[in-house]
């Protein structure tokens, strides 16, 4: 098990990662239209990958030689004047739950995001999203945020809460 960089090379693992754990963790929480859409689109996460600015962290978990799980990072991206740091997205495929990839990946995120002078975090999850809700608590996010979900067409009557840390020293230790 262990945390590294991501490469062009992890796009179509990416992908297959982002569409498996959308299927499972959202089914029933947002529209199954939306849900049923899903589809990889490796050549569009390897132009995103390809592109990457320096301050975009983008991180694979592996277990053995198999990718199991991603986490995007940066600078918080709504000017947040008590969040400077943001992790974008993070899954695991289900079958690699439970086992501390998510918590490395986000270990992984605080690390890079506190080695640019980001120290305090925010990470968004789905109001419904229990598991992902308690999983954030139980690395010491709070409960700082709400806002709608806007991403997505059809899922406007959503709502994202914000899980904050002030210092994410805790969480790097």
């Amino acid at each position: 098990m262990g945390v590294r960089r991501a490469t062009v090379d992890d796009a179509a693992a990416i992908e297959r990662i982002r569409v498996e754990t959308w299927r499972a963790t959202y089914r029933g929480l947002l529209p199954d239209g939306l849900i049923d859409q899903l589809q990889p689109n490796v050549e569009r996460r390897r132009e995103r990958l390809r592109m990457a600015g320096p301050s975009e962290l983008v991180f694979v978990a592996q277990e053995g030689a198999d990718v199991v799980g991603y986490a995007f990072a940066g600078p918080e991206r709504a000017r947040d004047p008590e969040y400077a740091g943001e992790v974008y997205a993070i899954y695991v495929l289900p079958a690699a739950q439970g086992k501390g990839h998510g918590r490395a990946l986000i270990r992984e995120c605080a690390r890079a995001l506190a080695s640019r002078g980001l120290t305090s975090m925010l990470i968004w999850v789905l109001r419904e999203n229990q598991i992902g809700r308690g999983f954030y608590e139980r690395l010491g996010g709070t409960a700082v945020r709400e806002k709608q979900l806007e991403e997505f067409p059809g899922a406007e009557e959503h709502v994202e809460v914000g899980y904050g840390w002030k210092d994410t020293r805790g969480l790097v230790a």
